[in-house]
């Protein structure tokens, strides 16, 4: 008997034993297969991002590729529409002396091109003529001129706006530290979060204007679509063939004996009677005293009580008004393949008839869709 109670607490003990060493590897076992799930997940997860990035990279390579593409076609466009401005100078050569107009071809609206079924262009060109130019108020001594500034205030007028903020710009513009506006020189702006000194000095393009006090959103709206920022030497003449008819409201009538630069503007009726009587072109300047009824309209700008004259090239560059138009801007929306490129460049004319050429000025690569709109609403 007692062997065999030996026997069976012997066998128990293997058994035992055995159950153990089998619960161990099954946790083993167990442990093992969590492992392997856990580096499969991490593999997983790793191999997904670089996937992920691989796809983001040539995502944004491709984007950037279209993108370039969609610049150089908009750079084709350009040269494409200074040859039709060449060609237009050609065909006024031939035909006689004549104005530009906005029933020349280059002025019809944006004109849409397809290329190579993914791609195409808009382009729109606008004559800088059709403008005021708000740089007109800088003289070329760096002075800031009273009669244009009584221009530009009266164009204020015309389009309700308070009037007074050409006073600010004129800070903004002149080289002294004199408030002539409301807040609107050295230390109004040094003083602002965050701050930034006056420019003091011609604008490079009418977006400036939004850093000058009063200038906000909404008369911007309003301005845009009759004033341009051109560096010129001198005054930018207003093309009467082409003009915005509060663009010609800018115009003045000459008040005899009146030497303060307040000289009246023509005002928006007699700017519609102008654009009424252009539904045929003014191909001269003679035309247009012969059609227009306006009695001692100034030609040309003036300096500044007590300012000398220096001689005829710089008086000759003081007219206010003319029949053609010597600079362009030409607006292009380029698409290929989804993306977009947006160019705006500004030509100048230099030379006349077969031997005309225009000169690139300066590029920009903003959205210029206003311009866009302007040309379909008319505005």
């Amino acid at each position: 008997m007692p062997h065999i109670t030996h026997l069976i607490k012997s066998s128990s003990h293997r058994q035992s034993s055995r159950l153990k060493e089998a619960g161990g590897r099954r946790k083993q076992t167990g442990v093992a297969l969590i492992t392997v799930l856990l580096v499969f997940a991490i593999a997983t997860l790793i191999a997904s991002k670089i996937i992920i990035g691989k796809v983001l990279d040539m995502q944004r390579t491709t984007g950037m590729i279209n993108r370039t593409q969609a610049y150089y076609y908009a750079l084709a466009a350009e040269d494409l529409a200074i040859l039709a401005l060449q060609e237009n100078i050609k065909q006024d050569t031939a035909k006689s002396p004549q104005g530009d107009h906005l029933d020349e071809f280059w002025a019809q609206g944006p004109m849409p091109f397809e290329i190579d079924n993914i791609g195409s262009v808009v382009v729109n060109i606008v004559d800088i003529n059709r403008f005021y130019n708000i740089n007109n108020l800088v003289q070329y001594n760096n002075k800031v001129s009273l009669y244009e500034l009584e221009r530009f205030r009266g164009l204020l007028v015309e389009l309700d706006i308070d009037d007074a903020l050409a006073d600010n710009l004129r800070d903004w513009l002149d080289v002294d530290n004199r408030d002539d506006g409301f807040s609107s020189d050295g230390e109004a702006y040094a003083n602002q979060e965050p701050g930034y000194l006056v420019g003091n000095q011609r604008l490079t393009d009418v977006s400036e204007l939004r850093l000058i006090n009063g200038f906000d959103a909404n008369v911007m709206a309003v301005l845009l679509p009759h004033i341009t920022a051109i560096k010129t030497h001198g005054v930018l003449p207003i093309n009467v063939n082409t003009a915005t008819v509060y663009a010609l409201a800018t115009l003045q009538v000459a008040s005899m004996g009146n030497s303060s630069g307040n000289n009246e503007g023509i005002g928006y009726a007699n700017a519609l009677d102008i654009i009424g009587a252009r539904s045929e072109p003014f191909v001269s300047l003679v035309d247009f005293s012969n059609r227009v009824s306006l009695p001692n309209l100034q030609f040309s700008s003036q300096f500044n009580p007590g300012t000398t004259n220096q001689g005829s090239s710089v008086s000759s560059l003081l007219a206010t008004y003319s029949h053609t138009s010597e600079y362009f801007e030409i607006n292009i929306r380029a698409n290929y393949a989804g993306s977009i490129a947006y160019l705006s460049t500004i030509v100048r004319q230099k030379g006349y008839g077969e031997a005309a050429k225009f000169i690139v000025l300066s590029r920009r690569e903003t959205d210029n869709s206003y311009r866009f709109i302007e040309a379909v609403t008319g505005s």
